[in-house]
């Protein structure tokens, strides 16, 4: 209506409805403008309201009114489309029950999922969202994990397999015994992380905000000489102040500062729906310059699933009563295998004291008063895991073990080799066995019979020659994890500590992930380039333009800024496909 008083030449009404447009829709900015000029900030809001106020003072009421529409509808736009990045978030938020169905007795109760023990047993029918992590103690079923690893595929689970909080009971009738409370629940660390990498930065999203930090003030002091040196020299003192103006506009650094991070945020959030968990933009970035890939061989390479090949007994002592007394509670591999077949052979633990656990060495402790050392010989000479019983330091047993290749394994080291990417191994287990796998693998190098501390200074060693991804499952992993550029744990397997030192989480332990997450790296920083690229571009077209009047204020709000910010929004989303077709629906 104002611009048909205007062009009709009513001026007084044309006047009141630009003036009451202007304050209705820049209300909200206009108060942000303050603020920011109070705390000695420049921001597009301050500029706006400066660029409102020039534009009344030269009678321009309809620019005016214009560049408040725009800068309105832009904020709308840009806080819909940037919300999708963050969509994972609230999905996995949903995965989260709030009432599980507890077994007391012969009876059903309803309590909620957050009061929940570890040791209660939980009842889980058809079609029900499983509302902890568990144990099943009876009955299987498939079960949709999709939710918390990617996998579209039901997989089948049955009594002893571990089940998820947030996954799906697709057909049959489940006992659970719950592992972990509602807090430690993997859904429940996978959304904690995802909250931490929020504030975890790339270096790129460190240079943009210091580049904006001083491009701002340096073209808001240009703008100032555009409106001043000019109108002395060539007088117009309107036409330069206009110019100025846009100019001013202009120099919002919106794109700019968001080009950077919308991008980083849209890689993390796909990483996540395919079960990848990355705890900072900087890891992302970091995989895509990676060199070289270490890997730990037991449950890392391999399925870490263990079995006992064989028994040695250099005395009467039943070696495998008191290993398993020793291993009793370790969630190491060998622990398990151990402890595993002893339980099957029915025999009772013996009573240990003073146990000592020593990462890279073995396990040391008193059995019925008699100290015994549990660990590996990393001077053997087989291609066999072996462990060795020794009391008063001499061997009186050994365990032989054996264990099974990762399917993803030879895949991605194949894929790895292609990309010219170095392959190696480091671990506790003896040189021989190392060796074996290596040459299974096509592996470019190998290390065995290593401590954790050997694995930390390898590792330092190799990051002198390009960026260095460790992945590895235990708590002797945990060093080398923490001095790689990149650490990558399994997350079904992997201990706690590992868990939380390494920066991504492979939550259903899939090798072949390793690859797409360099992959997803490589993309993502190539859009960040592009955001970069076409920010700097546009805002410098349209400076050098404004100079010479061939920019508007409408024009600097709806392609510098509206136009601009949505194009590298909408950019960045591409690293996430999901949230690009959600935010252009």
């Amino acid at each position: 209506m104002g611009f048909y008083f205007q062009y009709n030449g009513h001026s007084l009404p044309a006047f009141i409805l630009f003036t009451a447009t202007v304050f209705v829709s820049g209300l909200e900015t206009f108060k942000e403008a303050f603020i920011s000029l109070y705390h000695r900030r420049f921001t597009i809001d301050l500029l706006i309201t400066l660029a409102v106020m020039g534009a009344y003072s030269l009678g321009d009421y309809p620019e005016a009114t214009l560049v408040v529409l725009l800068y309105y509808i832009a904020e709308y736009l840009e806080e819909h489309a940037t919300s999708q990045a963050y969509e994972s978030i609230r999905d996995l938020m949903r995965l989260k029950p709030e009432i599980a169905t507890i077994k007391v007795g012969k009876r059903e109760v309803k309590v909620e999922a957050g009061k929940v023990q570890p040791g209660e047993i939980m009842i889980i029918r058809p079609g029900d969202m499983i509302p902890l992590d568990g144990e099943i103690i009876n009955g299987s079923t498939y079960v949709d994990q999709s939710n918390i690893t990617g996998e579209s595929k039901p997989v089948p689970r049955t009594v002893g397999d571990e089940v998820f909080a947030g996954t799906i009971n697709l057909e049959g009738y489940l006992e659970v015994k719950v592992t972990r409370n509602s807090e430690r629940t993997i859904i429940a660390r996978v959304i904690e992380l995802i909250e931490r990498a929020r504030m975890k930065r790339s270096s790129k999203e460190l240079f943009m905000d210091k580049f904006a930090s001083y491009y701002t003030p340096t073209i808001i002091i240009a703008s100032i000489l555009t409106g001043i040196i000019p109108s002395i020299v060539l007088g117009n003192p309107e036409i330069w102040i206009y110019r100025a103006l846009v100019l001013m506009v202009i120099a919002c650094p919106c794109a700019l500062v968001i080009s950077v991070p919308v991008a980083m945020i849209s890689g993390i959030t796909a990483a996540t729906r395919e079960g990848i968990l990355i705890k900072g933009s900087s890891y992302l970035e970091e995989m895509s310059k990676v060199k070289t890939i270490v890997f730990d061989k037991t449950g890392t390479l391999t399925q870490g699933e263990l079995t006992i090949k064989g028994i040695k007994t250099y005395n009467n002592t039943n070696i495998l009563k008191v290993a398993a007394s020793l291993e009793r509670g370790l969630r190491h591999p060998i622990a398990e295998a151990i402890t595993n077949l002893a339980e099957e052979k029915g025999l009772e633990p013996l009573k240990v004291e003073d146990l000592e656990y020593k990462p890279g060495y073995g396990i040391q402790g008193k059995v019925e008063g008699k100290l015994y050392f549990l660990g590996q010989d990393t001077r053997q000479e087989s291609e066999d895991t072996s462990i060795f019983l020794e009391s008063r330091g001499k061997v009186i047993g050994e365990i032989t073990l054996e264990d099974k290749l990762r399917p993803s394994a030879p895949t991605l080291i194949g894929t790895l080799s292609k990309e010219n990417i170095r392959t190696m191994i480091l671990t506790g287990d003896n040189p021989k066995v190392a060796e074996k796998i290596a040459r299974e693998l096509k592996i470019d190098k190998y290390i065995g019979g290593l401590l954790p501390e050997d694995k930390f200074d390898i590792i330092g060693g190799l990051r002198s020659d390009g960026g260095v991804a460790m992945v590895g499952d235990g708590v002797n992993d945990a060093p080398a994890l923490a001095a790689a550029d990149v650490g990558i744990a399994m997350g079904t397997r992997g201990s706690d500590i590992a868990l939380d030192t390494a920066d991504i989480v492979l939550i259903d332990d899939d090798l072949q992930k390793v690859h797409q997450i360099i992959e997803l790296g490589k993309r993502t920083m190539r859009i960040v380039k592009e955001n970069i690229f076409l920010s700097i571009i546009v805002k410098g077209s349209l400076a050098l333009l404004s100079i010479f009047g061939l920019v508007s204020l409408w024009m600097a709000v709806g392609i510098g800024d509206m136009g601009l910010s949505l194009a590298v929004i909408l950019n960045g989303l591409r690293s996430n496909p999901k949230a690009f077709i959600s935010s252009t629906k």
